[in-house]
């Protein structure tokens, strides 16, 4: 059966003048945002985009963003989301593996890109500059302020249209691939999940039936899922900065009435401080958190909680495979005492099982339908979660199968990126190890390092951050420290868990 897109369908019923999204003080309405995607459709259509093609989208989140997204949409191609501040190694591991035939590119990052002197100047004031790798075959479209590119491409311009226009696309069949996002791992090949329109469509019910339960919500996020959840549950959603100072966030909520926030635990913290040093509370406008991406502990929510007044706070637990999994309230989560995370209850139409080895097992309408890389189908999903259901049905999770460590809401995989340390020249062998920090609600990061003395922090830091031993700037360490590692057993494997303790006696002194 056919279907028209589901995400396009809730854009049209909403009053054309209907504003859902609020850009640096600017107003957008559903008609603008509609409008400007079929515009744009209809411009690509004109130069070869169709259904099925292969597309990446290199944008800062923000209305640019979500019209270059809507006008796939109405297409019908497939859309990939890379992280372009990754490192080298593993961004053209992920962009050959997954061969788009268009790119949709910031002018800007085009430019930098094929001029090697400016890309160099400019990366010794930022490190982390995402890079651009070179694909056979893929046709470029830049957006933003037009510059002048070398590069053959096709320049688009999103801004919003006025004029009523009449979608005239093909339907799209609700099993058809629609997403593919790239995670951290694994180790031998890139993990680009895939969402159908079906199994996105189903996340989005979910979480619109969840924040419909509030009425005259204005939602602040700077997370592209996040603002399309906005517009579909016909919320404002207003886009700010994640580097604002503290301060600055503080004033945007009050300025902008601002009543919920959705973030990972560690997007929080700076906020909490700031409040606690002033003997503050979060403005009376506030009255739900959602917390995700990321652990969400007693510790955090304690915090949270004691900065604020009468706010509902919600956690939830989820992946990049099963985005909605299991909802919590925070409140309760404060109080409880029994063993392991309690994570709560599973979302309506979700299925958790426990193997035999005790991982969790997740089923469900939302589950992913495949990695890129794979032709087949994962009837259940197993998490990589280690936990238990208790006598009333709620998730506790009590450790991790795979060594793994989670800051802010990135996941980081040690046996992704020490392979890549390892070939530093100076440098014997390393390990990336987590130790949880309760101040900053976050892991602590550390790079232990075995090496010859022939290599120095400050040298490796800039090895790290770019350049052909680049890695991904989440997973850059925190901490470096030079010394011989300690091992275990015949094989002379590293004591992973010994390490961490050691840490830990460290960190906690």
């Amino acid at each position: 059966m056919m279907f028209s897109n589901v995400f396009i369908e809730t854009l049209k019923s909403w009053e054309h003048d209907k504003v859902l999204l609020v850009e640096n003080g600017k107003a957008i309405t559903a008609g603008e945002l509609l409008n400007s995607s079929i515009s744009i459709a209809n411009e690509l259509l004109k130069n070869g985009v169709k259904k099925g093609d292969r597309t990446v989208i290199i944008l800062h989140p923000g209305s640019q963003f979500l019209i270059i997204m809507y006008a796939n949409m109405l297409l019908g191609t497939i859309i990939s989301i890379i992280d372009p501040e990754m490192g080298r190694e593993n961004y053209n591991a992920k962009f050959k593996q997954f061969k788009p035939q268009h790119a949709f590119v910031d002018s800007r990052l085009a430019l930098i890109n094929e001029h090697p002197v400016l890309r160099y100047l400019l990366q010794k004031l930022r490190p982390t500059l995402p890079f651009l790798p070179k694909a056979e075959g893929c046709k470029l479209f830049t957006l933003g302020r037009r510059l002048p590119i070398f590069k053959k491409h096709k320049h688009l311009k999103t801004h919003a249209f006025k004029t009523k226009l009449t979608p005239n696309f093909n339907d799209i069949n609700p099993s058809e691939d629609f997403l593919v996002t790239y995670t951290s791992g694994t180790l031998n090949e890139p993990k680009g999940v895939v969402h159908t329109y079906e199994s996105l469509g189903e996340t989005m019910h979910l979480l619109t039936k969840m924040l419909n339960e509030g009425e005259n919500d204005r939602i602040a996020t700077h997370l592209p899922h996040f603002m399309l959840l906005g517009i579909n549950a016909g919320k404002v959603v207003f886009i700010w900065n994640n580097e604002l100072s503290p301060n600055e966030k503080l004033k945007f909520i009050k300025a902008n009435s601002i009543t919920t926030i959705f973030g990972p635990p560690s997007d929080f913290i700076p906020m909490i401080n700031q409040l606690k040093s002033q003997s503050l509370k979060f403005p009376d406008c506030i009255n739900q958190f959602y917390f995700g991406s990321a652990p969400v502990y007693q510790s955090f929510l304690q915090k949270i909680d004691d900065v604020c007044n009468s706010v509902k706070l919600t956690c939830l637990y989820g992946m990049t495979e099963n985005l909605m999994v299991c909802i919590q309230d925070g409140h309760e989560k404060i109080n409880y005492k029994g063993i392991g995370d309690l994570v709560g209850r599973p979302f309506s139409g979700v299925t958790l099982s426990i193997n035999l080895g005790g991982e969790v097992g997740i089923k469900s309408a939302q589950k992913f339908a495949r990695y890129w890389h794979e032709k087949y189908n994962h009837e259940v999903h197993l998490s990589g979660d280690l936990g238990e259901l208790d006598k009333e049905g709620r998730l506790l999770l009590i450790g991790r199968k795979k060594d793994m460590l989670i800051r802010r809401n990135f996941n980081i995989y040690p046996g992704l990126y020490e392979p890549t340390i390892n070939k530093i020249p100076g440098i014997v062998e390393a390990a990336l190890i987590g130790v949880y920090d309760k101040k900053t609600a976050d892991e602590t990061v550390y790079l232990i390092v075995e090496s010859d003395n022939k290599i120095n922090e400050n040298d490796l830091k800039k090895l790290l951050l770019f350049g052909m031993y680049s890695i991904d700037k989440e997973a850059i360490p925190d901490k470096i420290i030079f010394q011989k590692l300690l091992r275990l057993g015949r094989q002379n494997k590293i004591d992973r868990k010994k390490i961490r303790i050691e840490l830990e006696k460290e960190f906690h002194k």
